[in-house]
């Protein structure tokens, strides 16, 4: 059948054939086996509605039920469970996912779990393209299934990390948001596309079970299996956050993070504060001192030497994502009565822009353990001889990491007051990532799926976390369009307690992500 659409705006069609005007007719062919004969026929123009419709019953018929399952297990991250080899929950969970991939029965799908000893496991599945393809495109998707620890005894009443409970359209559950719906997601999309009869490249899918503790094995994997991810158009990233659930947003940069511990010492052993107070120096302060070489004591600003300079584009998306979000962008926090953000509050039309920068393209500090410090109904009138701390810093998306990873270790140790002995352990970083500008068609094909699905355009903007095997992959496939995207947003709490899934975000998001598949491969074929 012959099938004609319009649409008011410039599309991705016309971007990709070069043609001009605000309304035309678009159409155009493709061609597919039947009973093993090549034919051709009239495309079938995409049908948002039904993409939206046919979604919402792989959503809630197949993918929810499954996503439930994963959820109840407790496979950590191996940097947080050093017994995960033993007790087999990650590779419970990994098996539990590729068996759900296996089930779904996607046309051309082989799919493969890598696991080497002392490595986590990869789950690699590869959907051969739609037939006919004049050229044969690679798109590469990404998805993790590692989770963070539980702390359990911080959820609310009713809820519980492994325990998932849906309260209307929110599925609370460890992993559910983080990152567990992305597989999901990834599938959901290529099943619908197949369902709709709507063509796709050739598709690798890969999910890594080690994405919590710094993906120490993708590395490795991704060498093994290159012959098999071969050089991709297009990279699907599905790890990253929204700023609200009512449009879709983009990640243009993610920063990067450090990590180290250490500690100040000075005596061998604790002893009597009053014999010893006012003549041994007192290890949390010099510790503070130290810190203090960081970031600012008052401000929280970090030292120039963990900053860069801000692209203006950059700039200016942030300006309009303060727009957008107003107060949003620290409403959703908890902040206790009386506290505000790091931020000039006085203008409440230019700190949500402030506060934007400062969470993507600035650096901070954040003392996230210590040691040496006894429980408050413990702690007797004596002087500790030793305190440590285990700090994490979110650099700026291009700085770069080995040069910051030397300075830190320098800045930490060098001219130590009074002497102190100071250990530097577990330095590590991970580099942040300053995407490159997408092809204009992939833009244009992301702003209808975005206006489709959720009636209006999306945003692009910073995260503030990290995925540091993103720089990689950028400077492996340098021609390559990155989509980075996800459904952190408001109130999921990836990583604590009461972490959350927005259901309906999540159906519409894999709606978008259909649409851009589908369009992403018509538009090799106009090429």
């Amino acid at each position: 059948g012959l099938f004609f659409f319009f649409f008011k705006q410039k599309t991705a069609y016309e971007i990709s054939l070069g043609l001009v005007g605000s309304e035309m007719c678009i159409r155009d062919r493709y061609q597919r086996r039947v009973h093993g004969d090549l034919i051709q026929e009239e495309s079938r123009v995409m049908d948002t509605k039904k993409i939206e419709a046919v979604v919402g019953e792989i959503f809630d018929k197949e993918i929810l039920p499954s996503l439930v399952e994963y959820c109840k297990i407790p496979n950590i991250s191996p940097s947080y469970d050093p017994d995960w080899e033993k007790n087999g929950l990650l590779d419970k969970a990994v098996h539990h996912i590729a068996s759900w991939i296996e089930s779904q029965k996607l046309v051309g799908c082989k799919v493969e779990v890598l696991k080497e000893p002392t490595r986590t496991h990869m789950i690699v599945a590869v959907i051969e393209a739609t037939p006919g393809k004049k050229d044969e495109k690679t798109v590469l998707m990404y998805a993790h299934c590692d989770k963070m620890p539980p702390v359990t005894d911080q959820w609310r009443k009713g809820l519980g990390p492994h325990t998932p409970v849906i309260e209307g359209d929110k599925l609370f559950a460890r992993g559910a948001a983080d990152d567990g719906y992305g597989t999901y997601a990834i599938i959901g999309c290529i099943k619908a596309c197949q369902k709709l009869g709507i063509p796709h490249d050739r598709i690798v899918v890969t999910i890594e079970a080690c994405e919590e503790s710094g993906s120490a094995d993708i590395g490795y994997y991704y060498e093994k299996i290159k012959a098999t991810i071969k050089t991709p158009s297009l990279l699907v990233i599905m790890d990253s956050g929204c700023g609200d659930y009512e449009r879709l947003w983009i990640t243009s940069s993610l920063r990067g993070n450090m990590r180290c511990d250490f500690s100040v010492q000075v005596i061998k052993e604790g002893v009597h504060s009053g014999d010893a107070g006012g003549i041994v120096p007192e290890t949390f302060r010099i510790l503070r001192n130290i810190l203090d070489r960081i970031d600012d004591p008052k401000t929280g600003e970090v030292i120039d030497t963990f900053q860069v300079k801000v692209p203006e584009k950059r700039k200016k998306e942030i300006e309009e994502a303060g727009i957008i979000l107003g107060d949003k962008v620290w409403s959703h926090f908890p902040f206790v009565p009386g506290a505000h953000p790091m931020a000039d509050m006085s203008d409440k039309k230019k700190a949500p822009a402030d506060l934007l920068l400062n969470r993507t393209w600035k650096a901070s500090m954040a003392v996230t353990g210590a040691e040496g410090l006894p429980k408050i109904q413990d702690a007797g009138n004596v002087l500790r001889a030793e305190t440590a701390v285990r700090i994490s810093i979110r650099i700026p998306p291009s700085l770069d990491p080995i040069k910051a990873k030397e300075d830190l270790k320098t800045i930490v140790t060098k001219d130590p007051p009074y002497g102190a002995k100071i250990d530097i352990k577990n330095l590590t970083v991970g580099p942040g990532m300053a995407c490159k500008e997408m092809g204009p068609a992939l833009e244009a094909t992301i702003k209808e799926a975005s206006n489709h699905f959720y009636g209006k355009d999306p945003i692009y903007y910073g995260e503030g976390g990290s995925i540091p095997f993103l720089s990689t992959l950028a400077q492996q496939f340098p021609k390559a369009d990155f989509l980075i995207t996800g459904i952190l947003g408001p109130e999921s709490c990836a990583h604590g307690p009461n972490e959350m899934l927005n259901l309906p975000y999540t159906k519409k998001i894999i709606s978008c992500l259909s649409y851009v598949v589908g369009n992403f491969y018509k538009q090799a074929q106009l090429r």
